[in-house]
């Protein structure tokens, strides 16, 4: 049995098809838009259209570069098609020059054009991609990419330094897609953008860009913004309202929970849909929770394809192991690498990294639920657009179900509604009631930190040292200053009291550095490590996964390569080294403390920030930092305090390191 969701549509209320959110998006004068709509409403369609009728430049930041693709993919299509057909009916060449990807991949596709230097052609690319052709512009980027614009950590030779403002004024949309997935550590460069447009529009001072926010899953980030002064006034909440008449997003959806051991054994269970799915040209999508659990069924998945009559070699693995890889090759017999259209292959076999935004012709997903309810629902959404019908094929799990009681309720929810035909805002009521206590609202699926507000006034911060920051700038980014951003200031004047003596002299001066460094990365990046198989494949991968999940670093010894990179050559495939099941290996960083240049070795989990604390307490008992007479009790406490209130607490791994592998 299941249950089924019905068929939604959003109505067109101009002349050129756009609903009333996509009007809204293109036409509303407030400098902030915080938008909503359902997983296929055409949030971004609408920036297109700005782009092709209006000639709006448009930086467009996702979250990543799987989207980043997808996106430039579908608006190079788009922009090609026949005006007839609904598209902008650009010669080809227009459309290359009139789009830019800001991302690792664009950046090595640049590199072996003969373009070295990467910030001074994205600096060019700020202003204008190419004036020889009229037309509106669109770059889209990781916000790595952009951030190592605002921050880089040089001049440009030859160039003006340039600055936020300058962004602010050379597009007519600054849109956060995705914006559920910013991290409070992350949330400094869009709480620039914002704040700067917000308050130059109430004094009246004229700015070009408009700041967006969008999401089908968002998140509450309206404390934050208060607490950075930034008035309800000047803020848009939009969303899209769904019905069943207009141009449909979605067409009726199967759902259907099946309690099975593994996603193989589901695939098992479909062969027959996934093989019409095969012959009537549409995709079968499946979706794991954890990388290991694929990486380690991918055996028997072959065998399951194979049982549906589709070959290994038509079918995608996209995962951040296999994804570390651009060309094309095999793992086993699937294909991998990041430079693969998913839209050439009949079955994607994939992780969390397609449950934003990117769009497939599927009509058929086989997916575990994900961790949170805002994961359920992106999962949900990558299925059946359009017209088209589908089904959507969840495993159970009880021992996931015990650990997650949202997860506990959409199952009672399931059993009591098989049978029924339900609408999209059933499954999104029931998905938001596990977390309605905390969010009374009933809209929202989080709750962006506090913390965030704090990290923005450290950015800030950063933001006014930085060399692009003349003297005419600086003074505006004085006067806009956020009170929060005087108060991680002041810490911090306060923290570099200790560089008064000697002893400590060093130790605050590298550690205050090294906390100004932490605003070049905008999420956690878990370390890589190098991998080297026996047939020279390479592969990039996180370093606790290997330990957890893996034998590999008790076999063989890490080395360093040419790059100064950590690596590690095994015999055979990576595939073989994975083990039955987890083990439990406690995840360990080197952070520091403020007082002193040996880093302590602290468990990195959800209560980082409290075991920091702890170590920098213990220091009572055997450094005079914190004597009253003769130590800096004050600079001590104020490093806490920034620790506690940012939640970022140094480590050995700059964040110039891990920053580059996403830029």
């Amino acid at each position: 049995m299941s249950l089924t969701i019905a068929a939604h549509c959003v109505e067109s209320i101009t002349t050129d098809g756009l609903s009333w959110l996509q009007h809204q998006l293109l036409t509303c004068e407030k400098p902030i838009r915080i938008a909503d709509a359902p997983t296929g409403a055409g949030k971004s369609f609408a920036f297109q259209k700005a782009m092709i009728k209006q000639k709006h430049r448009i930086l467009f930041i996702v979250p990543t570069k799987r989207l980043a693709q997808n996106l430039i993919r579908g608006l190079f299509d788009d922009l090609i098609k026949p005006e007839s057909e609904g598209g902008a009916g650009w010669d080809t060449q227009k459309a290359h020059n009139k789009v830019s990807l800001w991302s690792s991949d664009a950046t090595q596709k640049l590199r072996n054009e003969g373009i070295t230097k990467i910030g001074a052609h994205r600096i060019r690319e700020l202003f204008t991609l190419d004036e020889t052709r009229e037309g509106g512009e669109m770059i889209v980027a990781v916000p790595e990419s952009v951030n190592n614009i605002l921050l880089r950590r040089f001049p440009s030779s030859g160039q003006t330094d340039v600055g936020v403002f300058h962004v602010l004024n050379a597009f007519d949309h600054i849109v956060f897609d995705e914006f559920h997935t910013i991290q409070a550590r992350g949330f400094g460069l869009a709480a620039v953008f914002a704040k700067l447009a917000a308050a130059l529009w109430q004094d009246g001072t004229k700015v070009r860009a408009k700041i967006s926010f969008l999401s089908a899953t968002p998140i509450n980030i309206m404390p934050v913004l208060k607490h950075l002064e930034i008035e309800e006034t000047v803020i848009e909440p939009l969303s899209e309202p769904v019905g069943n008449q207009g141009r449909f997003i979605h067409g009726d959806v199967q759902l259907h929970f099946a309690n099975v051991d593994s996603l193989a054994e589901l695939m098992r269970q479909y062969t027959d849909a996934m093989q019409a799915q095969a012959a009537n040209n549409r995709q079968t999508v499946v979706i794991y929770n954890k990388l290991e659990d694929l990486q380690r069924q991918i055996p028997a998945l072959e065998q399951a394809v194979l049982a549906a009559n589709i070959q290994p070699e038509d079918c995608l693995l996209i995962n951040s192991i296999d994804d570390s890889k651009a060309d094309l090759k095999q793992v086993g017999r699937f294909t991998v690498g990041r430079g693969q259209n998913p839209l050439d292959f009949k079955v994607l076999l994939t992780t969390s990294s397609v449950e934003m935004g990117v769009t497939f012709k599927a009509d058929l997903l086989l997916m575990e639920p994900g961790f949170e309810p805002m994961n359920f629902l992106q999962r949900y959404g990558r299925v059946a657009r359009g017209e088209h019908q589908g089904q959507v094929i969840v495993r159970f799990d009880e021992g996931l179900a015990d650990q997650k009681p949202w997860l506990r309720t959409l199952w009672a929810w399931y059993l009591k509604n098989e049978g029924k035909r339900l609408q999209i805002q059933d499954l999104t009521d029931i998905l938001c009631q596990s977390i309605a206590k905390r969010f009374k609202d009933g809209k929202h699926y989080d709750c962006l930190s506090k913390r965030a507000s704090y990290v923005a006034g450290l950015y800030w911060h950063v933001l006014l040292k930085h060399f692009s920051s003349n003297r005419h700038r600086q003074q505006h980014l004085y006067r806009y200053r956020p009170k929060v951003a005087k108060i991680v200031s002041g810490k911090l004047k306060v923290i570099r009291e200790m560089a008064a003596n000697d002893q400590y002299k060093e130790a605050i001066t590298a550690w205050c550095q090294r906390l100004e460094q932490e605003m070049l990365t905008l999420r956690d990046i878990e370390p890589r490590i190098r991998i080297i198989d026996g047939e020279g494949e390479v592969f990039q991968v996180p370093q606790h996964l290997l330990q957890r999940a893996t034998d590999i670093v008790d076999r063989y010894p890490i080395t360093f390569g040419k790059d100064d990179c950590q690596e590690i050559r095994i015999t055979g495939k990576l595939g073989d080294y994975f083990l039955d099941k987890n083990r439990y290996i406690p995840k360990t960083r080197q952070f520091y403390l403020p007082n002193s240049l040996i880093p302590v070795a602290l468990k990195d989990d959800y209560q980082i920030i409290t075991n920091w604390c702890a170590a920098l307490e213990k220091q009572r008992e055997n450094s005079l930092a914190w004597d009253k007479d003769f130590g800096f009790p004050e600079s001590m406490q104020a490093a806490m305090d920034l620790v506690q209130w940012t939640g970022l607490a140094v480590s050995n791994e700059t964040a110039l390191e891990t920053a580059h592998s996403v830029l």
